[in-house]
């Protein structure tokens, strides 16, 4: 069952400019794993990833209604890819599935993040097989 939706949009060079003036800003967004990821970028696709991870953490806050500070911090939110690219988000103390999609086009990254309930049976599933998918 869907429990939250969130979307947010993000200029890609609005955050390249935050991340060239504000040195700790990277430090505050990223968790050291996404850092990591960030530095292996070179060029337009590193602000493209901070601007993505940064787009994907606010449409999380916007899902679940928490905002962040309060409840959730950014470093409790980490998304990183699979070998194949895709983005998986894991957040600490959070019993829901989420997922999540990140798209860039021209100057603009949009995120949408899903919230799911899962059955009792769903999360055995996961439990015993941890690649739930679609393909």
């Amino acid at each position: 069952m869907i429990i939250g939706i969130g979307n947010d949009t993000e200029a890609i060079s609005r955050v390249g400019q935050i991340v060239t003036r504000q040195t700790k800003f990277m430090d505050s967004i990223l968790t050291p794993a996404e850092r990591e990821q960030a530095l292996e970028r070179k060029g337009k696709h590193f602000h493209e990833f901070v601007a993505g991870r940064f787009s994907a953490k606010e449409a999380f806050s916007k899902a679940t209604g928490y905002g962040i500070g309060e409840k959730v911090h950014w470093h409790d939110i980490e998304i990183l890819n699979e070998p194949n690219g895709r983005p998986i988000m894991q957040v600490k103390n959070f019993r829901y599935k989420t997922y999540v999609a990140i798209t860039h086009s021209g100057d603009f990254v949009n995120t949408v993040v899903i919230i799911e309930r899962l059955t009792i049976l769903e999360r055995l599933s996961l439990k015993f097989f941890p690649k739930r998918g679609v393909l």
